[in-house]
């Protein structure tokens, strides 16, 4: 990612703020706690760091490194969590699939997580010779942490259990992408090659493949604990990754140790992790950092942990990540927002830099139809600023904003209330009266109200019948770096998820015609010409505004996991997405550096 985007260059400026206004009042910041974010505080500091890019601290440093990492130690970290299942194919929540990551591995999965590119993991070498046909040629040697032998009748049973969605005494079973696993055709004519064949192609079956969501557990146990799949117990996640799961249990600290025996020699290089549940008290969870119980710490106040790295500047370092909820604006077209300008108008009027600076002390980037987390398709920086609701000059988009309000009956539809969730709301209550004042203010009317509602009760009951309210919040997490699934739920014209009713055939041809690409420069440059047309009709109404950022602060022991290391006084950076598979080669303590003396022992 370019070192140049928008939100560095705000991080660097020194503009951020502490403060924020409706009106003439300042209201204290909002803590970020309950999120249920990797990157919120929870396991910013762990085996799995994901998202963002860099940044700079006022007054952070990181030690020299030795000449390369040094194996062993425990990391120390939290846990906050609460898990559905200890089948990680019926586990709906994220929770269970993102610790499964630490014990087991998938087909293939990213070399990096941002851009998209693919790499073998189980699987040695993999081709696509079209859209619908995939191979796999396997690793051979692969272990069990049981001892057996992993071998392709282990991918058949991974694939055909969730396809057939039942158990093993023929009931049925809620499996998580059972109506994806249903499309694949599976053939195995050696122990250690695997061929899929698509009823469709699909050009996004690698990414699919890829997920946090994608790992592979072994049979033996998932069938031996299939009737208590609730109950946690270490016992039940087996895999062939790089750590041994030594604990699982219900508000108990979750602990793992190294797995001596895996395939992929020199990994982990920690020794354990042990992530502590979560404490309830953030001052209790700042305490255990500052007393080094724990590695790694991010407030839900970005400037309370920017202090605590300011008073700490010759040990600790940050480094910066982006939050993969995104903030959104849906206006239901099907109803008040009818007329395409009114929709363009609002895109106008709302100020997206303003909304980050209130909220986040600056701390994020306005993005696309495509996030600026997906780095390797969103719109770039420089390119997306010349779009209307992008442009940094506020007088043109109220300007333009105005005129298409007038244009399109704006004033005759009297009393527009832009409804809050009460989720957003408890974190930053003011919001219902700074929206309707950024939205009047921009269109020079006095008809916008917001009220709070749920996102349970109101919103997502009503998508399908097309009576969901015009909101302000997060929408969905983005949990994968390839955008062109999400892109055709939300504008083909046949798509289900539609909800919006869009019907552009220019569109949906562009939709149907990246969908079948797997090659990534090709994907990339068709999702553009799509982003093109959104941009250009204020996607429709379905509006992404921005993704926030949030500092964590680590002792300058803990290294690597970074897509930018900490250097020259500049904070390092995380992943944008899930990228927890990528630290057993890299994540390390330094017991050399002189911020480790004082660290309480920690074992398995």
């Amino acid at each position: 990612m370019s070192q140049d985007n928008y939100w560095l260059r705000r991080a660097q400026s020194g503009t951020v703020t502490r403060r924020r206004f409706v009106g003439g009042t300042a209201v204290a910041g909002v803590g970020l706690a309950g999120l249920g974010l990797v990157g919120c505080g929870d396991d910013d500091s762990t085996a799995t760091p994901t998202k963002a890019p860099g940044g700079t601290t006022p007054a952070a440093s990181a030690s020299a490194a030795p000449s390369g990492p040094v194996a062993g130690g425990v990391l120390r970290t939290t846990e906050a969590a609460v898990y559905d299942s200890t089948d990680v194919h019926r586990a709906f929540g994220d929770p269970t699939s993102r610790l499964s990551n630490d014990m087991m591995n998938k087909i293939v999965r990213y070399k990096n997580p941002d851009t998209g590119e693919v790499e073998g993991d189980l699987a040695k070498t993999y081709e696509a010779p079209d859209a619908a046909t995939y191979v796999f040629k396997l690793n051979e040697g692969v272990k069990w942490h049981n001892g057996r032998e992993f071998t392709s009748d282990d991918i058949r049973w991974h694939v055909e259990r969730q396809a057939a969605g039942k158990g093993q005494d023929g009931a049925d079973m809620s499996f998580r992408f059972n109506s994806q696993y249903k499309t694949v055709k599976l053939e195995t004519p050696d122990k250690y090659t695997v061929k899929m064949t698509l009823a469709a192609g699909d050009g996004s079956w690698l990414d699919f493949l890829s997920a946090y969501t994608a790992t592979v557990p072994n049979k033996e146990t998932v069938l031996k604990y299939e009737a208590d799949h609730r109950t946690l117990n270490e016992a039940t996640m087996v895999g062939t990754g790089p750590n041994i799961l030594t604990s699982w249990r219900a508000n108990k600290d979750v602990t793992m140790k190294k797995n001596p025996d895996y395939f992929k020699k020199g990994q982990p290089l920690l020794d354990g992790v042990i992530k502590t549940v979560l404490f309830e008290d953030p001052n209790a969870q700042r305490t255990a950092f500052e007393q080094k119980q724990l590695d790694g710490f991010s407030a839900g106040d970005p400037s309370v942990t920017r202090a605590i790295i300011a008073a700490n500047k010759d040990k600790m370092y940050e480094y910066l990540t982006g939050v993969s909820n995104t903030v959104f604006l849906s206006l239901n077209m099907l109803k008040q927002f009818k007329d395409i300008r009114l929709v363009k108008a609002m895109n106008m009027a709302i100020d997206r830099r303003q909304l980050i600076q209130t909220f986040h002390q600056g701390l994020g980037q306005v993005s696309g139809p495509v996030t600026w987390l997906q780095e390797g398709y969103a719109v770039k920086p420089d390119d997306l600023i010349k779009n209307p609701g992008y442009r940094v000059d506020r007088e043109i988009e109220k300007k333009e904003a105005r005129d298409l309000w007038a244009a399109g009956g704006g004033p005759a539809l009297g009393e527009v209330d832009i409804k809050i969730p009460d989720t957003w709301l408890a974190r930053w209550p003011d919001t219902t009266q700074l929206l309707p004042k950024m939205l009047n203010d921009s269109l020079g009317v006095t008809q916008f109200k917001s009220t709070k509602t749920t996102y349970n009760e109101e919103i997502i009951p009503n998508l399908f019948n097309g009576n969901f309210p015009n909101w302000f919040g997060w929408t969905s997490e983005v949990n994968s770096p390839n955008p062109r699934s999400a892109l055709r739920g939300t504008f083909l014209s046949s798509a289900g998820t539609n909800f919006n009713k869009v019907n552009n055939p220019d569109l949906d041809k562009i939709i149907t015609d990246f969908q079948g690409m797997t090659k990534l420069t090709d994907a990339v440059a068709k999702t553009a010409e799509a982003q093109k047309i959104l941009l250009d009709n204020a996607q429709y109404g379905q509006i992404v505004l921005y993704n926030y950022i949030v500092p964590t602060a680590r002792w300058n022991y803990l290294k690597g996991a970074l897509k930018v290391d900490p250097a020259g006084g500049k904070a390092g950076a995380g992943y944008n997405l899930f990228s927890g598979h990528l630290a057993p080669a890299t994540l390390w303590l330094d017991t050399k550096d002189p911020s480790y003396q004082g660290r309480p022992a920690a074992t398995i």
